[in-house]
């Protein structure tokens, strides 16, 4: 009896693993579902990519909790109608548009353009039974009028006009307020259709720009690398010979400096002297300021003095002309 209590006890642990485990959700029928629109173009994102954009409604009184991502999905079929061809999650249950993208690989790989493939909205095959008109949708494609074609600037103005009639009938529903905004030039989408759009084609912004109130694009910078070779050249060496350099190297052995600092010293004092005599003699500091600025130049042209050094005292200059001149002229 123990053996046969055992036995049992053994398949019902192995049938509990082995069997499929149906889903805890409860998530009724939808009052209604159906496919509006499926339009197709190509040459968006990248040459020969193809993207499928996609209105639909699935209706329901109240939403349920559950994630639309989780209990419904838009998928292509191939032309049998059985045979998937690729699939992505619905963002959202009642009327709402969509898309579906192929990369030029992946449409080289799955797609033949103008076929009539069939374009399903449809419930999870886990959480609801398949039955076309109550939990499904499907649309097959026709070469007219559903795929776009044309270069890359001709779809994505395509694209933006459709769009754009999209979101006015989104508008006129009763599940969206206001998506467009009128400007000057053209309808664009305003901060909500901008929302509603680009959770349903992401990167859309980076494309078609003119579509949107606010866009983004990628811009394209090429790094440089930032080289001091003009500066580097400027030494007391380079322009004066090893002789000066030696000579400053000295002086600033004996003082306890480096021979560059010497020579900047030098320089510095140098056109201090000037501005001092021709302050002494004239009490005018705005002409000292301007007849020292030669010899700062100078030090910078002999490598005595770093050129941060003039462009700090060109620009101390131009604001002290600035206030002697407009101000104290006031």
């Amino acid at each position: 009896m123990k053996k046969k209590v055992f036995a049992l006890l053994s398949l019902v642990l192995v049938l509990s693993i082995l069997l499929p485990v149906a889903p805890a959700f409860a998530i009724a029928n939808p009052g209604s579902i159906s496919l509006h629109t499926v339009k197709v173009f190509q040459n968006i994102f990248e040459t020969d990519d193809v993207l499928f954009v996609i209105s639909y409604d699935v209706a329901y009184g109240s939403p349920p909790s559950e994630d639309a991502e989780d209990t419904f999905q838009m998928a292509i079929y191939d032309e049998d109608g059985t045979t998937l061809i690729q699939s992505r999650p619905l963002n959202d249950y009642q009327y709402n548009v969509h898309s579906i993208y192929f990369t030029k690989a992946q449409a080289d790989a799955d797609l033949t353009w103008g076929s009539e493939y069939r374009v399903r909205v449809m419930g999870s095959p886990s959480y609801f039974p398949m039955t076309e008109g109550v939990t499904m949708d499907t649309k097959t494609l026709s070469l007219t009028p559903n795929w776009i074609e044309g270069a890359a600037t001709v779809s994505r103005e395509h694209l933006r006009s459709h769009c754009l009639i999209l979101a006015k009938n989104l508008e006129d529903s009763d599940d969206w307020t206001d998506l467009i905004a009128e400007t000057a030039e053209r309808d664009v989408l305003n901060s909500t259709g901008r929302t509603v759009f680009l959770a349903a084609i992401p990167g859309l912004d980076s494309v078609v720009t003119a579509l949107f109130q606010i866009a983004t694009s990628i811009m394209d910078i090429t790094q440089q690398d930032r080289t001091a070779a003009y500066e580097e050249e400027l030494t007391v060496e380079s322009q004066l010979g090893t002789t000066i350099k030696s000579a400053f190297d000295g002086i600033g052995d004996y003082l306890g400096i480096s021979g560059g600092m010497t020579a900047m010293a030098w320089a510095l004092f140098f056109a201090l002297t000037v501005a001092s005599i021709v302050f002494l003699n004239s009490g005018n500091t705005t002409a000292a300021l301007i007849l020292a600025m030669p010899i700062v130049i100078l030090g910078v042209a002999a490598g005595a003095i770093d050129m941060a050094i003039l462009f700090t005292a060109a620009a101390i200059l131009i604001l002290y002309m600035g206030y002697h001149i407009w101000l104290r002229g006031m």
